[in-house]
């Protein structure tokens, strides 16, 4: 009932039966996913992938490196870290209710690099004002923050994903992505063990992190095109009766801290 039978978008040509046809056959159709989305989609999901790479990497490190961070430099012990990730947590709830307002009044794409740019801000003010803080628990206050931008970022960016999927192939696009996410999530904790092992100050270490998060957005500021030509370009133009708000708020989500 909640799994429906659907039919295959695609079958196997007749032959192709054995795994290794199979394997070779997907790595193929894979291929001629890539070279379609670098043709046909320039403006949108093409620069939201490549965006995917440097802005997960950043984002997926920043829970990593600021324990490091938070234990070392701001001088937290293990029960004042998990609270913290606890405040972390609880401002992801306002950060949740910020998505909607700000990309009902601009687009999922400008949202998405607006929260970037916030998240890129209160990550370097935290790292270059708490290591001189007269008291280590006002790191709970970028805590707050930290959770408000993470609260912002998560559903725009997938507001952002589900309007430049194009129709008929989300399956497969949705594996891109996942990709995208991971290819790199090793370099800024390289980064940070690299610059911290050689002497350099903490706090630059959690700088070149964030660094990757602006990145990202300066690609879709630079790359990305009109928000119209976005939709049209995916198949789901406004014409068609894309609501953006109703959609955002079907895909909030609170996203977990560990």
């Amino acid at each position: 009932m909640y799994m429906p039978s659907r039919p295959a978008s695609r079958s196997l040509p007749q032959g192709q039966q054995s795994c290794i046809r199979v394997v070779t056959h997907g790595l193929k159709q894979n291929f001629r996913t890539a070279k379609s989305i670098y043709h046909q989609y320039k403006k949108g999901l093409l620069w939201f992938l490549v965006a995917e790479v440097f802005a997960q990497s950043s984002v997926g490190a920043l829970t990593t490196l600021s324990v490091v961070y938070l234990n070392d430099v701001v001088g937290l012990n293990t029960t004042d870290v998990n609270f913290f990730f606890l405040v972390v947590l609880f401002g992801t709830i306002p950060g949740a209710c910020i998505a909607p307002f700000v990309t009902k009044r601009s687009n999922p794409n400008v949202a998405w690099q607006i929260s970037m740019v916030s998240l890129f801000i209160t990550i370097v003010t935290g790292a270059f004002t708490l290591g001189d803080a007269p008291n280590k628990y006002l790191s709970f206050i970028w805590g707050y923050f930290v959770g408000l931008n993470l609260g912002w970022f998560y559903p725009t960016e997938n507001l952002f994903f589900s309007c430049v999927l194009p129709k008929g192939s989300e399956a497969e696009i949705a594996g891109f992505r996942v990709i995208s996410s991971m290819i790199l999530s090793w370099l800024p904790p390289l980064l940070f063990s690299l610059m911290v092992s050689n002497g350099i100050d903490p706090k630059w270490g959690m700088m070149a992190m964030a660094s990757f998060v602006i990145f990202a957005a300066s690609l879709l500021a630079v790359g990305t095109g009109k928000w119209e030509d976005i939709l049209l370009e995916s198949g789901r133009s406004e014409t068609e009766g894309v609501d953006t708000e109703a959609a955002l708020m079907s895909i909030v989500e609170i996203p977990v801290v560990e």
